[in-house]
């Protein structure tokens, strides 16, 4: 573990990936963040900057391969080195296989899967041993959920080729973890009338990001799989 790492986080101004930059910032010494918004990513800079943290914003849509491309042209620029990619970037559609737009899973699989394939296979040259791939999943990764059957094959996908990149990355001394939150607040949920505690909070998530991070070099956290306490919602 680098006491000072540089971290790259992609869906970084919400939600779970806001938090996980919030908990590196007290460290880390480079954070570099994506997201679709530039003034969500402008106010973020501001936020978090500090003297000896530097806060470096990627402007993307990773839901469009072009923009992915783009994106890691620009970080393999930009990046000598990296310790911590954390590929947070997804999105949920719900709705059924039969019934559903045609084009909802060719978007989850862009950007639940493709994006992050793209991103890690275009910055491995500047990853060194000792440093860490953090993919956000979910508990679909490992079951189906009837209303997001797509939603669940983009994630099943997803974990495979997680499964895939941590035996290729092993020789090279790269740890790579699968991070397979349950439910957690987000604007996906807004509207809902479920108690807090129902669902995870975004805190939580990072702390186990964190956790999983802080381990000394010769352990793994491979698989993190991180519920409510009463279960998930169905």
């Amino acid at each position: 573990m680098n006491s000072d790492p540089v971290v790259l986080i992609t869906g970084a101004t919400k939600g779970i990936g806001r938090a996980i930059a919030d908990r590196f910032a007290a460290t880390a010494s480079e954070l570099h963040v994506v997201a679709r918004n530039q003034e969500d990513l402008n106010a973020m800079k501001s936020a978090l900057e500090r003297p000896g943290l530097s806060v470096d914003i990627y402007c993307a849509d990773l839901s469009k391969p072009e923009e992915v491309s783009g994106l890691v042209a620009a970080l393999q620029d930009r990046l000598p080195r990296l310790d911590v990619l954390v590929n947070n970037a997804g999105v949920y559609l719900p709705g059924s296989l039969l019934e559903e737009d045609a084009d909802n899973l060719r978007y989850m699989m862009q950007l639940n899967v493709l994006s992050h394939y793209e991103i890690t296979r275009g910055l491995a040259s500047v990853m060194p041993s000792g440093s860490h791939i953090i993919n956000m999943a979910s508990v679909a990764s490992r079951k189906l959920f009837l209303g997001k059957p797509s939603y669940s094959i983009s994630k099943h996908a997803q974990a495979t080729m997680v499964e895939a990149f941590r035996y290729e990355f092993r020789p090279r001394g790269i740890r790579v973890t699968s991070i397979m939150p349950g439910p957690t607040w987000s604007a996906s949920w807004e509207g809902v009338s479920f108690p807090e505690s129902r669902l995870l909070n975004a805190d939580h998530i990072a702390e186990a990001v964190w956790s999983a991070w802080s381990l000394p070099p010769e352990a793994v956290m491979e698989e993190i799989v991180i519920r409510p306490f009463d279960g998930d919602i169905e």
